[in-house]
């Protein structure tokens, strides 16, 4: 499935006087019709374009309810469509979307290739002459162990460690735990703000996990959590061979059924 972006929606945005004065006159229904555009344009990266015939199908919007919008200022009507107003002063435009995801992309194959040159690398290490595989082991290992040390003890700039090896984990540890952030935007975001500045390896990590923690919660994007099955979920139905809750008749059985796929599920993750 492809990574979903983000548009802005202010907290504030329910207490809108452009908002308020919709609701007042009973145009709530417009509001949704705007957030809906928002949600178009974001999605087809349009700099806050609106087509006449989106607007009318995808969104389903009335003539009634696009001219509230109008009047409010919200949308500007423009040949073939209309503009949602001041769009790209709140949000990303296509172009700086389009940046991130190469940047991303970049960023991803980087880390990919150094991890396959460093495998390379230390599998096909020739021993060195005079030396015996153990002693040449041993060094290596040692050497190894202090330039790791001192990587993550070097200060360097934010772009940097989008290179690194530890960057590249980073995102896919927390492609997993937030499957539904949109990391390219996150990214960019986390370099415009931290641009300029020079931290270690390991403070560079805790910065980012942290962004997109809090970029996750703002969002209302959950941590992804392991499913915990009951005597009524699907799966639980599916074993028992039954299509609907109201189809159970031994409830025992059923709680029985829900605990041995939980444990079966503990078991699959360790």
């Amino acid at each position: 499935m492809a990574r979903r972006g983000y548009v802005q929606l202010v907290n504030g945005f329910y207490d809108n006087d452009k908002i308020r004065d919709l609701v007042r006159m009973g145009r709530a229904d417009s509001v949704g019709v705007y957030c809906m555009a928002l949600s178009l344009c974001g999605d087809r990266l349009t700099d806050g374009f609106v087509p006449r015939r989106a607007m009318l199908s995808n969104i389903g919007a009335t003539p009634e309810q696009v001219r509230a919008l109008v009047d409010e200022g919200m949308l500007e009507e423009v040949e073939g469509g209309w503009l949602i107003h001041d769009y790209t002063a709140h949000n990303r435009t296509r172009e700086q979307v389009l940046h991130a995801r190469a940047d991303a992309k970049e960023r991803k194959s980087k880390s990919r290739c150094h991890s396959s040159v460093t495998a390379v690398s230390q599998r096909d290490m020739c021993v060195t002459s005079g030396q015996t595989p153990e002693h040449q082991n041993t060094r290596t290992q040692k050497k190894e162990k202090e330039e790791y040390s001192s990587s993550f003890s070097k200060e360097i700039g934010v772009k940097d460690f989008g290179d690194s090896q530890e960057c590249g984990e980073t995102d896919r540890t927390l492609a997993v735990e937030y499957p539904n952030l949109d990391l390219e935007s996150a990214w960019l975001a986390f370099v415009q703000h931290h641009y300029g500045e020079t931290r270690s390896v390991n403070d560079w990590t805790r910065l980012w996990k942290g962004w997109c923690q809090r970029r996750a919660n703002m969002s209302g994007i959950p941590q992804k959590t392991p499913h915990t099955h009951t005597w009524a979920c699907e799966h639980t139905l599916k074993r028992l061979g039954i299509k609907s809750r109201d189809d159970v008749q031994d409830m025992t059985k059923a709680q029985q059924t829900a605990n041995q796929l939980n444990k079966e599920d503990r078991n699959g993750r360790t």
